[in-house]
Order: structure tokens, then sequence, then C-alpha cells
């Protein structure tokens, strides 16, 4: 197993920071209107206490900027991965590019749908249940908030679902797509691997010498 350098994992963790910030400045650009549409458009968000309003705001930015971090995560390795001794490009003598099937998107950005879905039935919840003239604020709020948890764990089993009924079969297209059908890179790898192992092992072996005489 490589051994990370230093300057490898600062250059990762301003990778991932940088994706979680442009999530956090996307939640926002989103966030805050929204926020201030419903302030001034509806009178049952106008009465919610600030602190409500603060974290409705921070429901819509924190899930965009760990998903946009996550995602910043996977460009990296992917990137890392190319730089690899010995790896060859399974797209390079590709004359037409296969289109992504839906269910391919579906599958590379479930946890995206999964937050905007949960963003989204809380919103939906929300405005259904801001009607009942029957209910606090705090109420409203409560009720939305289980709405959403239950509508959010229905699409998650359906994620879930999706894994399960593609199986073995999305798996080695998936391998197929990002390897190669004979990609053998590996092979090549081996003897870099070991050279690495070696030289870490030599000045250790020196020491031993030195001490035992």
């Amino acid at each position: 197993m490589k051994v990370l350098k230093q300057e490898e994992i600062d250059e990762f963790q301003s990778f991932v920071y940088k994706g979680g910030v442009k999530g956090a400045l996307q939640g926002t650009a989103l966030a805050l209107p929204a926020a201030w549409l419903l302030n001034n458009k509806s009178q049952y968000y106008r009465k919610l206490p600030l602190q409500i309003k603060a974290l409705s705001v921070m429901m819509v930015v924190v899930p965009v900027a760990v998903t946009q971090a996550e995602r910043q995560t996977f460009i990296y390795m992917e990137e890392q991965w190319k730089k690899r001794p010995g790896y060859i490009d399974p797209h390079a003598n590709d004359v037409e590019v296969k289109p992504v099937s839906t269910l391919d998107w579906i599958e590379g950005h479930k946890w995206s749908l999964v937050g905007a879905g949960w963003v989204g039935s809380m919103g939906a919840a929300f405005g259904i249940i801001a009607r009942n003239p029957y209910q606090t604020g705090a109420q409203k709020i409560v009720q939305a908030r289980i709405w959403a948890q239950g509508l959010t764990i229905g699409i998650i089993m359906a994620a879930a679902g999706l894994t399960a009924f593609r199986g073995k079969d999305s798996i080695e297209v998936h391998t197929h797509e990002k390897f190669g059908s004979g990609d053998h890179s590996w092979r090549q790898q081996i003897p870099e691997l070991a050279r690495e192992d070696h030289m870490r092992k030599v000045p250790l072996q020196k020491e031993t010498v030195t001490t035992s005489s």
C-alpha cells in the first residue's frame, strides 16, 4: 500500500474543502432567496422564530456542501488514479461515446437525489401543512419534518432497491467502462510497489547492521 506524503494529504484536503465551500455557496444562493420569498409571501413563515428560519436555511446549505465535497473527493481520486504508472485510458480508442442511461445517471447521483428529495419533500410538506389553521407554527414544523423523513426513507429504499436490482451486471458494466475490458495495468504497478517497499526497508537494514556492530 502506498504511503501518502504530507503534500498529497494537504492537496486532497484542499480539493475537498474547495468543493465544500463551492457547495455551501450554491446552497446559500438557493436557500436565502427562498427564505426571503417565504418571509414576504407566507404569514406562517414570518411568525417563526429566527432560530427556526436559520435552521431552514442550514437544512439546504449543509446537504449541498457535503454533496459537493463528496463529489470532489471522487474527482480527486480518479485524477490520481489516472496519474499512476501503467494507467490505460479505456476511452482512448473509442470512436463514439456511449450515452449514459437514465439508470446509470440515477445510480451515480443517488445521494444528491436523496438530499434534493429531502429538501423538496420538506418544502412541499410544509406548504401543505401550513394551510391548517388549527396548528401552531412549531407544530407545523414538526409535522413537515416527520413527513420529510418518511419520504426520504422511501427514496433511500428505492435507491437501495435499484442498486440490488442491477446487481452484478451493474458492477461489471461500471468496471468495463472505467478500466476497460482488457486492462491489466495492475501488473505493471506491482514492480513499482515492490521497489517502493524495498527503498523503505533499505534504511532499516542499515540501521540494524550499524547497531549490531
